[in-house]
């Protein structure tokens, strides 16, 4: 082969590696979500890079490229000479937490009750029914590991159309809500799907008064139940 074209080959070759790595430092990102809010790691476990590795059949090289990127959102944490662990909230984060959570969704209710199209308000019902039907089976535990309570409030966030909003409360916050649905669930399964239907009808009446002050008072509910497992 001539130089030229071997030097080709050779910057293709290292292109498709890096492709590679990123694939498996992306899937290794997924696989710790997922050991994370199925409640399979928790607040304080250690994150066996080794484990992990052999879990996906690759190197630890991608598995470090994933730690790093969970730990940029505070859902790991990085310790020298002692490895990554999984992040562990006190009192006082939950606190703040929720202060941001309740000041950014109730905004998101009001924009949602101003700017949600028919069809998606139709759909935040269907979807609240949605849930009222699995709750009703013997085997689902009423908004355990938050699936379902989580899905109506990304419905009311994708309908406040703010990216801002979306960025915090739907991306960037997303992962520590997954761990604390997953270790600590909530006991107010029926009472938050209620909470939901009020929210909704108001997001539906085009009430956004009524909406916003609605969604605060169902976040600080949430925030008062979580806070008594602490």
């Amino acid at each position: 082969m001539e130089p030229k074209l071997k030097k080709i080959a050779d910057n293709v070759q290292k292109i498709m590696e890096i492709d590679r790595q990123l694939l498996r430092s992306d899937q290794a990102v997924d696989l710790i979500r997922d050991l994370i809010s199925t409640g399979k790691l928790g607040p304080g476990d250690r994150v066996n890079e080794a484990d992990i590795a052999n879990m996906l059949g690759t190197s630890r090289g991608p598995v470090r490229e994933a730690i790093r990127k969970l730990a940029s959102t505070d859902l790991l944490v990085q310790e020298k000479n002692i490895g990554s662990k999984v992040f562990s909230p006190d009192k006082k984060f939950i606190c703040e937490l929720f202060d941001v959570r309740e000041a950014l969704e109730s905004l998101a209710a009001r924009l949602a009750a101003q700017l949600m199209s028919k069809q998606e308000k139709a759909h935040l019902i269907e979807a609240l029914d949605f849930h009222e039907g699995l709750m009703k089976k013997p085997d689902f535990s009423s908004y355990q590991h938050g699936g379902a309570d989580w899905d109506f409030h990304l419905l009311i966030l994708e309908g406040a159309r703010n990216q801002l909003v979306w960025r915090i409360c739907g991306t960037e916050l997303g992962d520590i809500f997954a761990l604390l649905r997953a270790q600590h669930g909530t006991s107010r399964g029926q009472q938050a799907l209620l909470e939901h239907r009020w929210i909704a009808a108001a997001v539906n009446n085009g009430n956004e008064d009524l909406a916003a002050a609605l969604m605060a008072q169902h976040i600080r509910a949430s925030r008062d139940n979580l806070l008594k497992k602490f």
